[in-house]
């Protein structure tokens, strides 16, 4: 049986205000996917730019980045209304057993401090060959996702 195999973690932001703050602070230090207005609200989606290959290391990056800003830009991340860890998977579905992933709790009880939430992304194999997701594939299936939402 194939596990599902981790991607990586998006950390998706949408707030009712300009985001620019969050963009200055944190562009050096990962990779910006997205950052603009979209469907009438300001979006900020970033990926970790470090060297982390699992996910709790990648989350807990992210969160200390989070953790370490300034106090103004700490103001526009709390006032956000969606602050999303999204994890993406390969799914490699098996009819053997269930696939299951599993988010330490020391994680988790970041994540929660920071006021967001935790979601899963498992991107299909199509004919036993991965999809591959690219920053501009992901983005796509967040706006298609963003879309349905409203």
């Amino acid at each position: 049986m194939k596990l599902p195999y981790f991607l990586n973690v998006d950390l998706d932001i949408e707030s009712k205000s300009s985001l620019r703050v969050l963009v200055r602070e944190l562009g050096k230090r990962v990779s910006v996917m997205f950052s603009g207005r979209m469907n009438g609200r300001y979006c900020l989606f970033v990926e970790s730019a470090g060297p982390e290959r699992y996910q709790d290391a990648t989350i807990t990056a992210l969160c200390t980045l989070i953790e370490e800003l300034s106090p103004p830009a700490r103001q526009v991340w709390d006032a956000a209304h969606r602050k999303e860890f999204d994890l993406g998977y390969e799914s490699r579905l098996s009819s053997q057993r269930a696939n299951r992933l599993r988010i330490l709790p020391g994680t988790l009880r970041r994540v929660a401090e920071l006021g967001a939430s935790v979601a899963v992304t498992l991107y299909s194999e199509k004919g036993g060959e991965v999809v591959e997701r690219t920053g501009a594939n992901r983005l796509a299936d967040r706006a298609k996702r963003m879309t349905t939402r409203l």
